[in-house]
């Protein structure tokens, strides 16, 4: 064979190799069109292991369906919270707890990172004077936050509105707040992002509501979850300690039209602050 006709047969080999299908018989998957364009890394802060469920279908889309880059950062362990495993939590609960986020994490290809803040430290008016303490002051701790927002190369940060938190637990407004006021201490700051889901829990049925915390008027908009909602569930299934089984039929029972996530612009939103529900 000519060196000519080897090099022919030799191309249309690889050609034939490149529209192979893969050994799984699926497509190679395409990415979606970006849901927030000029994002490429995202940071979400949150107060307790688990806060990420409220957002896990948005965290899906934006860190597995999108590539983007994703960070968790944790402020504290929650060890203050309830066990519900049948053989309780062993040693204890802060261990178990950061186990689970640490599989949660895995979910979304996320980095973690957990800090060790006291479980429990907000207060009613959004503030934290514990975690304040233990940082050395609240100023340091607002250094110590923006030194790790700005270390962390996220263009977007994604926390919870102080003015409700979504489930009004004061851990989470103090984490908005912090975030808030973090942000104004670094020279080039990312966009701030705010989860403007409020959770609703009824006890009898035992059922979950989600719905939005500020309109349209407000800068919010709702993203619609039901093609992402099974990652709820996933992420519901991980953290086994705070979840039982009437959390998980609740969640997998969220009617069709209440499986959105709400966010919105941060300065929009703090620029309406009579059109957000708040927790007073």
């Amino acid at each position: 064979m000519s060196r000519r006709a080897t090099i022919f047969c030799l191309a249309v080999f690889l050609l034939g190799l490149a529209h192979t299908e893969p050994v799984s018989g699926r497509a190679p998957a395409r990415r979606p069109p970006p849901l927030l364009p000029g994002t490429t890394s995202v940071l979400w802060v949150a107060a307790h292991p688990d806060d990420e469920v409220l957002v896990a279908p948005l965290l899906a889309r934006l860190c597995v369906d999108e590539g983007l880059r994703c960070s968790f950062l944790v402020l504290t362990r929650g060890e203050q919270g309830v066990c519900l495993l049948p053989g309780g939590c062993r040693p204890d609960l802060a261990t178990v707890r950061t186990a689970e986020m640490t599989r949660a994490a895995k979910l979304f290809g996320a980095q973690l990172v957990l800090w060790d803040l006291a479980d429990g430290g907000g207060v009613a008016d959004g503030s934290a004077p514990v975690w304040d303490a233990a940082a050395g002051g609240h100023a340091a701790l607002i250094s110590s936050l923006a030194s790790f927002i700005a270390a962390s190369g996220a263009d977007l940060v994604l926390t919870f509105d102080p003015r409700h938190g979504s489930t009004c637990h004061a851990d989470h407004r103090a984490t908005g707040n912090l975030v808030v006021e973090s942000l104004a201490h670094i020279q080039r700051s990312p966009t701030l992002y705010f989860l403007e889901t409020r959770v609703e829990i009824n006890a009898s049925p035992f059922t979950v509501r989600f719905s939005s915390a500020a309109p349209a008027a407000a800068g919010v908009f709702a993203w619609d979850a039901t093609t992402a909602w099974q990652t709820l569930v996933q992420d519901v299934q991980a953290h086994p300690s705070q979840f039982d089984a009437p959390w998980l039929r609740a969640v997998r029972s969220t009617l069709p039209q209440e499986r959105a996530v709400f966010l919105g612009h941060a300065a929009l939103l703090l620029a309406s602050p009579e059109l957000v529900r708040s927790c007073q």
